[in-house]
């Protein structure tokens, strides 16, 4: 009965209101005191609006006019009447109370109130004209006066129902009761409507393409509550959400402002400070967002430690009840008995807490996720543009994988950190808290529990320093595994070609199973133990404590001190649990960070290595010029690797400056010196004005032929046309299918060497710039076509004759135009001059090379021409091209035009909205609705269903024990009330220790269970049937697949499935068992609960559905939308150069940016998503416990309650609204997650290429023995929807026949090469080879039999030996003899003192691109095989190289079959037949003799061209 009379002590008058009751603030009943209410609360609330609503309404009166204007109608009427009678009602309540009674409380509430009340009506009238958003002043003022009204209201009628009376009188209590409703009106008409625009406005908002973000335009209540999700959250339950739906970010939310503000503390960390700090950057970028986060957690987590005590308090007053009414029966006094409203008010204090923490909760979340975002969008920014600035050197260093990786992962890393990294504070704050309540709980036994905390914190740092370790080396791994597939992809043709996908698969699955996932297991061992000691340990805090308890303590362990405490021990559980998350997340983050910062602080291009003048004006005027014997570097590091030296070169404006040489002599380096692109170490270097580069592999642009020509120039009709016209291109865009509307694929896949050769060069002429760097552009055309580029581009009546063009060249022929030549060999120049002073020294290297390769000068211009090239469908017959051409050549080029070129203008920089990203046939495929249960399965069948089922068991088990052991405590504890004292301690404590391990053991097995046997074993599957079904894909694949969305599978969706889907199962799993087990412990102990628990349920899984349908398509679509990041992102790498060489940083940073946002407005409601559900859910959480503790009140009077099943119900129903959140984020996250495996399921099922072999159709071993080739009726084409590339070929070529191939761009030479290898299948007819039809054996068979020196020479990251030989088939001796045969020897040498193990860097980087043709040609001479397919196999190679292969190759392969594609005629003029292709058909088969003769064949007019005939 003490609680009475503590209570009754209350009642003291209060000097300032006069009252009995007292200040208070709470009363003898549990609710606030009137003095309280009316001298605090409603005054401070008067107060808060009077200062700063003057201040709102100041700054109203003097701000600009918002641009919308708003409808005058009945919101702004109703909002102003109701203010007006609130005025009224507050008026006649102080005139009521005035004329009994007058304290000084109530008399500042009135006058204060009233004094706001006038405020608030001004307010509300200019707010809503001046504003767009409900100000929040005005609606937190109402929301507290609804409050306090509320309480006053409520206070009222509780003295009634006690004490029979009512304070001030009837009529006061109903003027009370309706300011509390009206108030609450005003308040609802304020936060819901929305303001009406006018009409044309309306029409405004829905014309603009992207909806304004409805977050910059929402209230505070509705950005509390997220409402302003609402509408997409609709949108999403009613139809899948799309592209279109996605609202524009929110202000200051773009990655250009973001990556501004980083990069400007960035820059001060590097020039100001000796050690930068990345961390200290991003802090000083993003810190203020992290500090209101960490505000908000603060208050969370001091709220989370009021629940207890309020647990406790209602477990004492259910235990004092009890005892009144025991009592009850000797004495009843209704003034000393315990009130029920007691009960009630503590029931109501718990919602009130509960539901203020959830509000804070989420808008810490908020900011943690905005902040993790804004760092995202960022770095991602910063990435790229130090990309785009990185030296040769550094550049050699990052591969292409690798900055992809740190793009996909290690920024992925630092955004998830944001969401833990308060927790690094806010775990201690909330362990100290936790240990003080505990302390004022149960005394000095909570030393114990400390105790055993600070053992486990050094055992803690070991564990996390090894699982930092293990995570270091798997990212290594990870980056090993991204490297090789980058380069299986981008040389899929060649693998294919060379029949190496099996030594490639082994090599890839050994860094896989052998390297990462033997790491991943060990990783996920270590998890399991941590997991395990983090489970354990609150059990033994709590364990121990109470053991201290009853034996040191004299007082029993009762309900009220169990129940309370083991909350707390559940509080305490948390950071512990999270602790090692945050930890390991820390250690994650730390890697990427020293990742990201050795990366930033890359050495980037010798800013001043060229020097960037004005143009010059006069034709003549030195343009480009290096001096001074300047000397230029490859790389500084481990020592000098010089590419050139002691050079003196410089080109004149309205010249042509020809550079020749060997190959690997330097003729690339000398561009790329004038370009910035190698760093100078001696004399000077200086280019006048802007610069275009054509780079020797031309750089295509997934995207349109016109997009590639204008290259970011305005768009100018009549120069276009001029420009596709003297570049050639008019009969190509009359090929394709929609003109220069087509899409050319990534890497200009759908065009030939020759197209887009010339679509390299239409770009660098469209620029319109003042000098020109060309790289060999002319080496990929046919003779015919590069004498058309010489006239109209590059000659003295070309499109560019008053530029100055710098052009590197294999091409002898051109040297006849140039105003002067340099020679260069070994990287220094050894002869220069122009044509007329080499020709006068005829004992000159150079004078020897023109006699001995350059062809008699052609007659007249305008002769016709003929044709050969590369690759592609056709359909203009040989005969059109030529007209064609001729037309084109006699062309009038205004001379005036070609002088007076002005230079080109950049377009204007737009927003790339998600429309014009990729075009809608090469748009990534995207499922919708819900992921199908056969994904699930799937996944399931490939972790083994026994092993899951076990790993289920376990959970359950584990839980249910983890229940027991909180039942027997309530049991230990009611048995010590009832006794009061501790008896049987021993046997007690004992059962309780056992339930507690046994849990925690169960714990460990299931999490062992889940990584070793498994998730790993799934992954290991799934990347197995996803690299399978990848290489053997059809090529077709691969050309309307871009590799970034390929690699986008094979690095996150992997990651996902090693690293993120078995945690989120298990997340899930133990949630649901756990609240299923809350709710049966609840229901038991308060039966009347199950009437709340199906409306609960039904109202929580139909907001589960309507998340999860916009969730889902949300995760969807913020995956889509990352490809084109990525896919941009690896197509700049690829060129770096001609960016550069164009000054087009801007453009494509800014492209780079548009696709961010992009991506971040699919990522941005997809999280909000999240808090727009939670807010929700734990308000349903909040309903619960509020329903818990309200029925058990009631259930008070019959008497049936006892303390300890309402100690149990609460303590259970307080973990609720955690564990409800959770469910249904996992199971959002479960199916974002599943979505990989369904991502890897769909590469998985691609349709694959023939078998590699077929048993009892193998050929024999000799096969092909004599290299007999026959066509028989022979029709193919690339795609099933495209037309024939190869039309009815009968051909019959006997072994060892020399066979030269030739025809136009387009006509199918590298087709007929392609169907040879079965790259390309038929569509009808057959090929037969020694007798066996091909379309009988297997791929492997047949392809591994042939040999091929392609078009494209490309070679793979690793050694010589690996690049020549990847199945070790052969010794190092014939490896030797190949290399010495194809003149690499040599230089193979030279490179390193390695050999044959000498490392070649990514694609074959740190040789020429000539070089790397000779690899491939010593590839061929390796295979044994009979039949050898060159195409166009040294056309990067210069003349002389030439010449030596070519006479390599007749003797070598004198005993086989060879099929040549060329360019230069000479290359096949002694080959046994020629065939001339054209439009897919065979025009002419026989000797170049017969053909010669026949003065109409198109093969004489092409021999005429090149100056092979007698009368040329």
């Amino acid at each position: 009965m003490e609680e009475v009379s503590k209570f009754t002590s209350f009642y003291t008058e209060c000097t300032l209101c006069k009252s009995k009751e007292g200040f208070g603030p709470i009363s003898f009943y549990g609710d606030l005191t009137q003095c309280f209410i009316d001298g605090v609360l409603l005054n401070f609330t008067a107060v808060f609006l009077l200062v700063f609503g003057t201040k709102e309404l100041i700054r109203l009166l003097r701000k600009e006019h918002v641009g919308f204007r708003y409808r005058t109608n009945w919101i702004i009427f109703c909002r102003v009447t109701l203010v007006v009678l609130q005025i009224f009602f507050v008026s006649y309540s102080t005139l009521l109370v005035g004329k009994r009674q007058q304290d000084v409380a109530y008399a500042s509430e009135s006058l204060l109130t009233l004094l706001a009340l006038f405020d608030v009506l001004a307010l509300h009238y200019f707010e809503y004209y001046n504003s767009n958003v409900s100000s929040g002043i005005v609606l937190f003022f109402w929301l507290f006066e609804t409050f306090g009204l509320a309480a006053k209201t409520l206070n009222f009628g509780i003295r009634y129902v006690y004490e029979d009376k009512w304070q001030f009188g009837h009529l006061y209590f109903i003027l009370t009761l309706f300011q509390a409703i009206n108030s609450f009106s005003i308040l609802l008409l304020e936060a819901i409507p929305k303001k009406s625009l006018l009409p044309y406005q309306v029409v405004q908002q829905y014309s603009s393409k992207r909806k304004v973000n409805p977050y910059d335009n929402a209230n505070v209540f509705s950005r509390i509550s997220f409402s302003w999700m609402t509408d997409l959250m609709k949108t999403g339950y009613n139809k899948y959400l799309v592209e279109t739906d996605l609202y524009k970010l929110p202000e200051n939310f773009g990655s250009g402002d973001l990556s501004e503000r980083f990069e400007h503390n960035w820059q001060n960390q590097i020039k100001h400070k000796p050690n930068p700090s990345l961390t200290w950057a991003l802090f000083r970028t993003f810190g203020l967002q992290m500090v209101v986060a960490a505000i908000f957690k603060v208050f969370f987590d001091s709220l989370a430690f009021i629940q207890p005590q309020l647990l406790k308090i209602l477990i004492r007053f259910v235990t004092d009840y009890n005892e009144q009414r025991k009592d009850s029966f000797v004495v009843f006094d209704k003034t000393k008995e315990i009130p029920l409203a007691r009960g009630f008010m503590i029931s109501i204090g718990m919602f009130l807490v509960s539901f203020t923490q959830t509000s804070i909760l989420h808008q810490y979340f908020l900011n943690s996720f905005n902040t993790g975002m804004n760092i995202k969008s960022a770095l991602t920014s910063v990435i790229y543009q130090k990309a785009l600035a990185l030296s040769n050197e550094a550049a050699e260093m990052s591969s292409t994988g690798d900055i992809v990786n740190l793009m996909s992962v290690d920024v992925q890393r630092l955004q998830d950190l944001t969401q833990w990294i308060h927790l690094i504070w806010s775990g201690p704050f909330q362990i100290i808290l936790c240990l003080i309540s505990l302390y004022k709980l149960l005394g000095n036994s909570m030393w114990v529990g400390v105790i055993i905390l600070v053992i486990v914190m050094p055992l803690n740092s070991v564990l996390m320093r090894t699982q930092k370790k293990l995570q270091k080396v798997q990212m290594k791994y990870k980056d090993e595994r991204s490297r090789l597939i980058n380069e299986i992809l981008n040389n899929i043709k060649s693998l294919k070609l060379y029949a190496w996908e099996g030594p490639y698969k082994k090599k890839l699955e050994h860094v896989r199973n052998d390297k990462e996932l033997k790491n991943l297991t060990k990783m996920g061992c270590y998890y399991a133990f941590i997991f395990f000691q983090f489970n354990i340990v609150p059990f033994l805090v709590s364990c121990s404590t109470f053991a201290a308890f009853v034996f040191t303590e004299n007082k029993p362990l009762t309900t009220d001190l169990v129940f309370p405490a083991l909350t707390l021990f559940n509080l305490l559980a948390f950071p512990l649990n999270v602790v090692p998350n945050v930890l390991s997340s820390m250690i994650e983050a730390s890697v990427s960070i020293g990742r990201l910062f050795n990366f930033l602080t890359n050495e980037e291009l010798q800013k001043d290595s060229v020097h960037h003048l004005a143009k010059v004006n006069n034709i003549g005027d030195v343009a480009v010029k290096l001096g001074d014997n300047a000397t230029f570097l490859w790389k500084r590091k481990p020592e000098y690797q010089v590419a050139l030296k002691n050079i003196n070169f410089e080109a004149k404006k309205g010249e042509l400056a020809c550079i020749v040489g060997r190959v690997g002599s330097g003729k690339s380096a000398l561009i790329q010196s004038i370009l910035g692109d190698l760093y100078r170490v001696n004399g000077f270097a200086s280019v006048h004005g802007r610069v275009a580069y054509v780079s020797q592999v031309p750089w295509i642009m997934n995207g349109t032929v016109k997009d590639n020509i204008l290259f970011g120039h305005k768009y100018d009709e009549e120069f276009y046309k001029l420009t596709i016209k003297a570049c050639a291109l008019t009969i190509d865009l009359g090929i394709l299918p929609d003109g220069d509307q087509t899409l050319v694929g990534e890497k200009g896949i759908s065009l030939s060497g020759g197209q887009k050769a010339r679509l390299s060069l239409a770009r660098a002429t469209y620029a319109r710039a003042d000098t020109y760097l060309l790289d060999d552009p002319l080496a990929a055309v046919d003779e015919h076509v590069s004498k058309h580029l010489v006239q109209h581009v590059l000659g003295a009546h070309g499109l560019l004759k008053s530029k100055t063009k710098v052009l590197a060249t294999n091409k002898i022929s051109v040297l006849s135009i140039a105003d002067s030549v340099t020679l260069l060999e070994n990287g220094e120049i050894i002869q220069q001059g122009s044509a007329e002073e080499i020709s006068v020294d005829a004992d000159s290297p150079l004078s020897k090379l023109i006699t001995e390769f350059g062809k008699k000068k052609t007659s007249k211009s305008n002769e016709t021409s003929s044709a050969s090239s590369s690759e592609r469908e056709s359909t203009v017959p040989l005969k059109d091209e030529l007209e064609e051409l001729q037309k084109l050549n006699s062309m009038d080029m205004d001379t005036d035009t070609a002088l007076s070129l002005r230079r080109a203008s950049d377009a204007t920089l737009r927003n790339i909205d998600f429309d014009d990203d990729e075009n809608t046939g090469a748009k990534e495929h995207r499922e919708q609705g819900k992921v199908k249960w056969s994904i699930y399965l799937e996944y399931a069948k490939a972790c083994n269903p026994v092993n899951v089922c076990i790993f289920l068991f376990f959970i359950v088990l584990s839980m249910f024990l983890s229940v027991l052991s909180n039942i027997w405590l309530k049991h230990w504890s009611e048995i010590n009330s009832s006794h009061g004292s501790n008896p049987h301690i021993g046997r007690y404590l004992g059962v309780y220790l056992a339930l507690g391990i046994s849990s925690a053991l169960a714990t460990l097995i299931q999490t062992v269970i889940l990584w070793v046997f498994c998730t790993i074993r799934g992954s290991k599957y799934l990347h197995s049937i996803m690299a399978n079904s990848i290489l053997r894909a059809p090529m077709s694949f691969f050309e309307t697949t871009p590799i970034g969305r390929i690699l986008n599978r094979f690095s996150n969706d992997i990651y996902k499935v090693d690293e993120l889907l078995g945690r989120t199962f298990t997340q899930f799993f133990m949630n649901v068992v756990k609240v299923s087990f809350t709710i049966i412990v609840i229901c038991v102990t308060t039966w009347q609960f199950t009437f709340f628990v199906i409306p609960m349920a039904v109202l929580y899984i139909y907001y589960q559905q309507y998340y999860l349908r916009a969730s889902r398509e949300l995760r969807r679509l913020d995956s889509v939308t990352r490809s084109p990041v990525y896919a941009h992102f690896q197509e700049s790498l690829g060129g770096l150069s001609t960016i550069r060489g164009y000054g087009q940083q801007k453009r494509f940073i800014h492209i780079n940016q548009s696709r961010i946002d992009n991506n971040m407005s699919a990522y941005y409601p997809s999280v909000n998503a999240n808090r727009w559900l939670a807010f929700r859910l734990e308000f349903i959480g909040t309903i619960i416990i509020f329903g818990a503790s309200f029925l058990s009140i009631l259930r008070l009077k019959s008497g049936t309650l006892t303390p300890g099943m309402i100690g149990l119900s609460l303590s259970y129903a307080l973990q609720i609204t955690q564990s409800l959140n959770w469910i249904v984020r996992m199971t959002v996250e479960v199916e974002t997650n599943i979505v990989s495996v369904e991502r890897i399921k769909e590469y998985s099922d691609i349709k694959s290429e023939a078998p590699t072999i077929v048993e009892g159709h193998r050929p024999p071993l000799t096969w092909p023995a004599e290299g007999d080739i026959k066509f028989e009726h022979y029709s193919t084409r690339y795609r099933p929807n495209l037309d024939l590339i190869l039309k009815n070929i009968d051909l019959h070529i006997k072994p060892r026949e020399k066979i030269g191939i030739v025809g136009r761009t387009g006509a199918g030479k590298s087709s007929l090469t392609l169907a040879l290898f079965r790259i390309i299948e038929a569509a009808e007819g057959r090929i037969i080879i020694d007798g066996v039809p091909i379309n009988e054996i297997g791929l492997y068979d047949l392809r591994h039999k042939l040999s091929i020196i392609p078009q494209d020479s490309q070679l793979f990251e690793g050694t010589i030996r690996e690049n020549i030989d990847p199945m070790n088939e052969y010794s190092d001796e014939e490896i030797w003899r190949v290399l010495d045969l194809s003149h690499l020897k040599e230089h193979v040498l030279a490179m390193s003192k390695e050999g044959l193990l000498t490392q070649l860097s990514e694609g074959g980087s740190n040789l020429s691109v000539g070089q790397r043709q000779l690899m491939c040609l010593a590839r061929a001479l390796l295979i044994p095989s009979k039949i050898l397919v060159l195409d166009e196999a040294t056309a990067a190679v210069d003349v002389e190289t030439d010449k030596v292969i070519q006479e390599t190759i007749r003797t070598a392969f004198k005993d086989r079959t060879i099929l040549t594609i060329a360019h230069r005629i000479n290359t096949i003029m002694d080959s046994h037949k020629i065939i001339v292709l054209d439009s897919g058909c065979v025009r002419e088969f026989d000797t170049p003799e017969t053909l010669l003769k026949n003065k109409d064949s198109g093969f004489y007019s092409l021999c005429k061209e090149a100056g092979l005939t007698k009368d040329s």
